[in-house]
């Protein structure tokens, strides 16, 4: 085992510790923490809430230690799309294994600017605009990376860039729904899901360079996992939104 797949071992075993730890907690006390943000957020089929809960959980003490140590929300959110251009290098050149740190790094900031901003009583409208905006550059740069490491597959790289596609019109219809005060389906694979199984892509890819049934790295299957699942639910939540404004008329 190379350094690379023993730093993603390392990271799931302290993963998979916390998680442990959370479950004792939480039979030993007769329940488990709930978090305003995952009830608003919601689960699905491929991310239950108890795998969110647990995530706010690990994460917290670190917001409530940047806090008193007056870190800005801003720049915890600037640090993620740092992380996540070194991600995207990582994976561009094939190290899988880094890159998954290095986006885990990232998806833990993007949740503590977040938690930092409500723990410190400043959740301006600056700061959403910025949050927003580096979560869609966070996205582009991650699967950018996969579509330059696959750049010399013709097939892989069109699944790249439906991948890319159908992220960004996930993130259209929610505005669109938003600003049309209508209720669409919500449908797989919102950015907290992509997240975690692009995660989970990346730490496989480290530890497993190729399948041998397959001869491409485990990220090659989350791919065509997101482009199809991303597409068709952008579909569906444009169908209720083409019905809504219909029925309007």
């Amino acid at each position: 085992m190379n350094n690379e797949s023993l730093s993603v071992v390392l990271v799931f075993g302290l993963v998979v510790l916390s998680g442990l730890i959370y479950a004792v907690m939480g039979y030993v006390t007769g329940a488990f923490r709930h978090y305003e943000r995952v009830e608003r957020q919601g689960d699905s089929l491929l991310l239950g809430k108890s795998i969110m809960n647990f995530a706010v959980w690990g994460i917290e003490p670190f917001a409530r230690w940047l806090c008193q140590r007056g870190i800005t929300p801003n720049q915890v959110t600037v640090s993620s799309i740092v992380f996540a251009l070194l991600a995207a290098a990582c994976i561009a050149t094939g190290h899988f294994g880094y890159a998954f740190s290095l986006a885990l790094l990232s998806g833990v900031m993007d949740m503590l600017d977040g938690m930092l901003a409500r723990f410190i009583g400043k959740t301006d409208r600056s700061g959403v605009v910025l949050d927003s905006t580096v979560d869609r550059y966070v996205d582009f740069f991650l699967l950018a990376g996969c579509a330059i490491y696959f750049r010399g597959d013709v097939l892989t790289l069109g699944v790249c860039l439906m991948a890319i596609l159908g992220s960004f019109m996930i993130s259209y219809s929610t505005a669109k729904a938003e600003a049309m005060s209508v209720e669409v389906p919500r449908g797989a694979m919102k950015r907290t899901e992509r997240y975690v199984y692009l995660l989970l892509g990346l730490a496989a890819s480290g530890i497993w360079p190729a399948l041998w049934w397959l001869d491409q790295p485990p990220i090659w299957l989350v791919l065509w996992l997101l482009a199809v699942l991303t597409n068709w639910s952008a579909l569906t939540r444009f169908r209720a939104l083409y019905l809504s404004a219909k029925g309007d008329r």
